[in-house]
This record gives C-alpha cells, sequence and structure tokens, in this order.
C-alpha cells in the first residue's frame, strides 16, 4: 500500500555519515585513507609568518578548504580538532583567525555532508559565543546562535520536530520511514524530485511520503522554515519508524543508498 499525504499545493555525491555507528566508522576511516586524507602537520608550517591581507584573501580561502577537504577526514571530530589547532597557530594573529574562523563559518553553514552541520553548532558554542572576533556584532551573533540552535535541534539522530498542519500529524504517520518533503510547485528541480520520491513510494510500501508545499499564503505553513531549517527548496528530510532524522538535505534519488546504509548499520 502507497502512502502519502500532500498539503499546501495551491491549484552534492553525499555518503551517510552515521558517525554513532562503530561498523560506520570503520567504513568512514577506510574511505578517509582511500582518498589519501590523513592530517599532514607541516601544512601550516609558516602561517605565523602570514602578513597578507585578511579582508578579502581567495589564495588563503582556497588553502583553507583545500586542506579541510583534502587532509582531514570528513568527520566533525577531526574537523574540530584541526580547527583548534589552527586557531592556536593563529592567535598571534586576531585577523587572521578570525578570517579563518568565518571562512569556516561559513563552510559548515552549508556543508559537503550531514553530520557536518554540527561543526558550525561547535564554532559558535566554542568560539562565537566566546570570543571578540572582528566584525561580530549583536544583530550578526544573534542570526549564528538562531541558525545553530536550528541544526542542534536536527542533528542527526535527533527526534524531528513534530508537524500539526490541519489534518496532518506527523506523529500519528506510522510507518517503518517517514519522507518530509519541502518544495515550492513553482520550481523546476522540485517538480523533478517530486516525480523521483512518487515512483520511490509507489515501490516501497514501507516509505510514507508527506509533501508540503511552500509557496503558499496558508500562514500555518510559516513555522516549518523555522522547525526544518528551510532557507530554500527542494528539501528533504528522512525519519526512522521512531521519527528520528536519519538523513536530511539530501537528493531523491540517493534515499536509497541512505536506507540501505541505515539498515546496514542498524542494530
Amino acid at each position: 500500500m502507497r502512502h502519502r499525504f500532500c498539503f499546501g499545493c495551491k491549484c552534492k555525491k553525499l555518503f551517510y555519515f552515521c558517525v554513532v555507528k562503530s561498523k560506520m566508522l570503520v567504513i568512514l576511516l577506510m574511505l578517509a585513507s582511500s582518498l589519501g586524507m590523513a592530517q599532514n602537520p607541516h601544512f601550516w608550517d609558516g602561517i605565523e609568518a602570514f602578513d597578507g591581507p585578511t579582508d578579502e584573501n581567495p589564495v588563503l580561502a582556497a588553502q583553507i578548504d583545500f586542506y579541510f577537504d583534502k587532509m582531514v577526514a570528513p568527520l566533525p571530530d577531526s574537523i574540530t580538532v584541526e580547527i583548534d589547532r589552527l586557531v592556536e597557530r593563529t592567535s598571534y594573529n586576531p585577523d587572521l583567525r578570525d578570517f579563518i574562523l568565518w571562512h569556516l563559518l561559513e563552510r559548515y553553514r552549508h556543508p559537503e555532508y550531514m553530520s557536518q552541520d554540527q561543526v558550525f553548532v561547535w564554532l559558535y558554542d566554542n568560539y562565537f559565543s566566546q570570543l571578540k572576533i572582528k566584525d561580530l556584532n549583536a544583530s550578526n551573533l544573534a542570526l549564528i546562535r538562531d541558525k545553530a540552535e536550528r541544526l542542534r535541534r536536527l542533528a542527526l539522530f535527533a527526534p524531528a520536530p513534530d508537524i500539526k498542519i490541519g489534518d496532518f500529524d506527523l506523529q500519528s504517520v506510522h510507518n517503518k520511514y517517514i519522507v518530509l518533503f519541502f518544495h515550492d510547485h513553482d520550481c523546476g528541480l522540485c517538480q523533478q524530485e517530486m516525480r523521483e520520491l512518487d515512483s520511490i513510494a509507489a515501490l516501497s510500501p514501507d516509505i510514507t511520503l508527506a509533501t508540503f508545499d511552500m509557496n503558499t499564503d496558508d500562514v500555518r505553513f510559516d513555522v516549518l522554515y523555522d522547525l526544518y531549517d528551510i532557507e530554500a527548496t527542494p528539501l528533504i528530510y528522512v525519519l526512522d519508524n521512531e521519527k528520528h532524522i536519519i538523513a536530511k538535505k539530501i537528493r531523491a534519488n540517493q534515499i536509497q543508498q541512505v536506507l540501505q546504509s541505515f539498515q546496514a548499520v542498524k542494530p
């Protein structure tokens, strides 16, 4: 039987990061090794002598991205350790330190991998909420704090925020998996994703698809922007039977891969 709910209608290759599961952690470390990802203690040699511009420096920004893309395992714990080391080495130069922190904050605001958004939360907790940082003021600090709290609440394996709109109540939906799809009916990519999701739901009786058209005048939908950190559509969340988040911000054609990975590591 196919399950689907639809509300509000007016008419990056990702790897499934499950770092709290030991089996997946081994897979991740093997993947990191195969990609040549290993911390290089000499990569930042000479950074103490840096005297270049820190307002706009695309060369330094590219160097930071290269290091965290190629030299650091793509796990939040590995990333945060390296950030601490880099910040410590640049503490003599607050402008340089702050350039690095701002660049990393933006990088992990929309990370390549699902679990890495918790690096944004960590940056807020350990640096932006603690230090006097260049260009940080009460206004943008409040925005960073709000974003961090949303991402903290929406971490992988956290309970999904409840949704009650009209006749729909998330807590009343019972199935092995639930896919929440936030879209805009005027968006071409959303329409493409909708067709893919419809096909998946039609072939998978253990998946319930709930779709939410955010291009609506119905003010009841406004709360969803904050609840699910909706900055753009299409947006997908995948929940397990206990309504915990097991995947987020992925494409429809990645859902089956995610579910297979989840099944492989589930006790």
